[in-house]
């Protein structure tokens, strides 16, 4: 045992070394000396010399460490590395047992030949847990064992939560109070799971994390750019003065550090220090090579640096972590225009120019963070939902709202609306002006537990963030049997979110209905905030038909009539009408969109393609009663229903129908009265009674079926469910039945049904009668042009009205 003086300069000797080395890793270069020192000074009952486990991201630096601390300390003389994923076993045919002997071995074997050693186990969460069970009992003091390990330092290393160390406010935890981080570490790696052969295993054996927890928990740092361009500066400088060596050229840099920085942010997104050192010399290389081939006799070459290209990297650099942002969020490359220049043996290696530019060929996935470039201005409509987005932002920007409260920050809210309304973009959005990246849960990933946890690990470590989950109601396949996701793995994140206000994760989650939320996530203080988006209203359709009128189009367009007509439709139906009507007018060879062009794409969408005349039989006879049965619904529409807007009229047949009034969607739909829902089931019938006005008995055909269904529905609905007969009065007796068991009241309700249905009948029949100059106008308009816009139809109606 070396005494107190000793053990003080050997551990600065150790420190100094690892620190001239070790980039970015100061604390953790600490962390060890120091833990090294208190063994060399103090007795202990530990089995081993010393046991580290090292936490972080890959290439941070781990086993440089190792390697460099094998140089350092004068009393270790080998180092032996298990990757531990060669013990991953075979759950299949059992050989997560023969692991287990074969790394006990392995082990004792290069310590009888190697008493001081180092024993490097590389991503130790890899192993199976049979294996890990082993390791703890080669090194616990407790358990019994014929081997010496006193001399042997024991490093484990794993990446996960790898992300979640390098949150600010666990860092700062670290310094403050490093008891506490520990066990929170502790604590989240007996949490990490992985699945094995579908299913669900723990990462980490409990008594091997008993062990570790016991011992040293060294976390690293991610390297920054500074020190990751110093690494490419010493992978250069090595790479350089080898190839002078061998060749006998040689090689100057003007601007050497603007030079190597430049060629190091080249290799992004790959910007790792493993990844550093194999490919600048690669990339230095081709320069080289591309010098060489212009003239054998080469015995200089000159590498320089533009202006421009230097202005551009130190823009670059002077925010740094926009700049990582930029690459690894908003996935931007660092592009290089090189010129190659030879005179006189010397060649001269120009970086001409630098700049961003796109990826030609993307490879990202939903996996990674991105960060949003969709304002709340590029959403179309929706200024209500727009403000409380607005209002949830400011709990997460200006957390004294509520401190002052006592409350924690939220952890996430609901969008709820129908599809196609904007939702997914508004998450989007709001990742935007809250200046957070998101990553996306959607589709069959909602269904994969792993997947969820991932993504909930990657956001949690590089908190601030957000995760949004696309469609959270939709239903999928499993086991062969239709169900909507396993809501039990998010919950499970949800209540494993250790929030703050400095680094929150927040969850958006999207779907149709508020009533398909699931119950477990209603529970106070898991996702509390939720915020309606309706359809969309008159100014967001006007948005998106001035988008599309940015196509060549005629000048003439009403663009208020196309906007009437496209209510009730979403975005993405809205965006398909310019590009189907572009397609129709290319197919057909206009230069321009037409208003016909516009309006017809746009009941293609709505109702269907439009039925070729030959499909129909006796097809004048046939739109002759079609447009007596649509004037009928229409002109007792307007006069008994004037609070409902009607878009247009129409006796043009279609996959959909023959002919059919369609309903501007703008109007909330409030509570329906007795006498409203009673004149709605006469406009039902008006079809077929304006149609026998006109044909006689002729007229009852077959095609007013689907209105005699949903007029019979109604009366029933207002008897049996509303309480608004007179005779049966205030009775609902759809919750009874379903308690007793039984039909209620059947007798009664058909009776009344039938007499409802005979005064709506007879009160359709003295309107037809008395407005039958406007239903016969209509009519005739629409054989002649098969469609009556609806402001058309209200001057035909009225015209004929104030004459009568």
């Amino acid at each position: 045992m070396k005494n107190g003086k000793q053990s003080s300069e050997f551990s600065a000797k150790i420190e100094e070394i690892l620190n001239e080395n070790l980039f970015d890793q100061e604390d953790a270069v600490k962390t060890l000396t120091k833990t090294l020192m208190q063994a060399n000074m103090l007795k202990s009952k530990n089995r081993v010399r010393a046991l580290f486990t090292f936490i972080g991201l890959a290439n941070s630096g781990k086993h440089y460490m190792s390697q460099l601390l094998l140089q350092a300390d004068s009393e270790i003389e080998h180092i032996k590395t298990f990757n531990m994923d060669q013990y991953s076993g075979n759950f299949a045919a059992g050989m997560e047992q023969l692991n287990s002997p074969l790394i006990e071995s392995e082990v004792t074997s290069f310590v009888k030949e190697h008493p001081k050693c180092i024993l490097f186990f590389e991503d130790i969460e890899k192993a199976d847990l049979q294996v890990q069970l082993s390791l703890y009992t080669l090194f616990a003091s407790d358990e019994k064992s014929s081997e010496d390990f006193s001399h042997v330092i024991v490093i484990m290393t794993t990446t996960r939560l790898g992300l979640l160390i390098q949150r600010q406010d666990l860092r700062e935890l670290m310094k403050s109070d490093p008891l506490q981080a520990h066990t929170f570490l502790m604590e989240r790696l007996s949490r990490e799971y992985m699945m094995v052969n579908g299913v669900k295993e723990e990462a980490f054996d409990k008594k091997l994390l008993s062990l570790l927890n016991e011992h040293t928990v060294i976390p690293f740092n991610r390297l920054s750019l500074t020190t990751l361009i110093k690494i490419g500066a010493r992978t250069m400088h090595q790479t350089s003065q080898s190839f002078i060596k061998e060749s006998g050229i040689e090689i100057e840099y003007t601007n050497v550090d603007k030079f190597v920085s430049l060629l190091t942010l080249s290799l992004a997104p790959y910007i790792n220090a493993r990844h550093i050192i194999k490919k600048l010399p690669e990339v230095l290389f081709d320069k080289i090579y591309d010098a060489l081939k212009m003239d054998t006799n080469v015995k200089q070459i000159e590498f320089k640096v533009s202006d421009e290209s230097i202005l551009f990297l130190d823009e670059a650099l002077q925010n740094q972590n926009a700049l990582l942002k930029k690459i690894s969020k908003q996935h931007k490359r660092i592009t290089l225009e090189w010129e190659l220049k030879y005179s006189k043996g010397i060649v001269e290696g120009f970086i001409k120019n630098a700049f961003f530019s796109e990826e030609k060929l993307t490879t990202l996935s939903e996996d990674v963070l991105h960060v949003s470039d969709i304002r709340f201005e590029d959403v179309a409509g929706q200024q209500r939902v727009k403000n409380e987005l607005l209002e949830v932002l400011a709990l997460l920007k200006e957390p004294e709202r509520l401190k002052h409260f006592d409350m924690p920050p939220p952890k996430g809210m609901f969008l709820y609306g129908p599809q196609g309304m904007g939702k997914k973009l508004l998450a989007r959005a709001f990742a935007y002006e809250s200046d957070m990246p998101y990553i996306v849960i959607s589709g069959a990933d909602l269904f994969d537990a792993s997947k969820i946890h991932k993504v909930y690990a990657q956001a949690y470590g590089s908190a601030p963030s957000i995760v949004i989950l696309e469609d959270i109601d939709v239903q999928g396949f499993l086991s062969g049997v239709i169900s909507r996701m396993n809501i039990t793995p998010l919950v499970e994140e949800l209540d494993a979110l250790t929030q703050s206000f400095d680094s929150p994760v927040f969850t958006i989650a999207t779907l149709s209905d508020i009533a398909n939320i699931p119950d477990e996530l209603n529970k106070a203080g898991r996702i509390d905030i939720r915020i309606e988006v309706p359809k969309l209203d008159i100014e967001a359709r006007r948005f998106f038909i001035q988008e599309v009128l940015k196509k060549p189009h005629d000048e003439a367009i009403d663009i208020e009539r196309v906007v009437r007509y496209i209510s009730g439709l979403g975005g993405n139906e809205l965006k398909r009408i310019g590009q189907e009507a572009a397609l129709h007018a290319a197919r057909k060879g206009l230069k321009e969109l037409s208003e016909e062009i516009l309006l017809e794409q746009i009941n293609i969408i709505k109702y269907g393609t439009k039925l070729e005349n030959k499909q129909i039989r006796d097809i004048e006879t046939s739109m002759a009663k079609t447009a007596y049965h649509e004037a009928g619904h229409a002109v007792l529409s307007y006069v008994l229903l004037p609070n409902v807007k009607i878009e247009q009229v129409t006796v043009a047949p279609r996959s959909e129908a023959l002919g059919f009034v369609s309903y501007h969607n703008d109007d909330y739909i409030d509570a329906t009265s007795k006498e409203e829902l009673f004149n709605d089931v006469c406009v039902l019938l008006a079809g077929r009674v304006a149609k026998m006005e006109k044909f006689g008995e002729s007229g009852m055909e077959t095609g007013a079926i689907s209105d005699l269904e949903v007029a019979s529905m109604q009366v029933y609905a207002a008897i049996a469910l509303f309480g608004m007969d007179e005779k049966l009065g205030y009775i609902n007796i759809s919750g009874i039945e379903s308690v007793y068991d039984k039909k209620l009241l059947s007798k009664k309700i058909e009776d009344r049904m039938l007499v409802w249905i005979d005064d709506a009948k007879k009160k359709t029949q003295k309107e037809v009668k008395r407005l039958w100059p406007a239903i016969e106008a209509v009519a005739k308009e629409l054989i002649a042009k098969e469609v009556v816009d609806g402001e058309e139809l209200k001057e035909i109606i009225n015209k004929k009205i104030k004459n009568k």
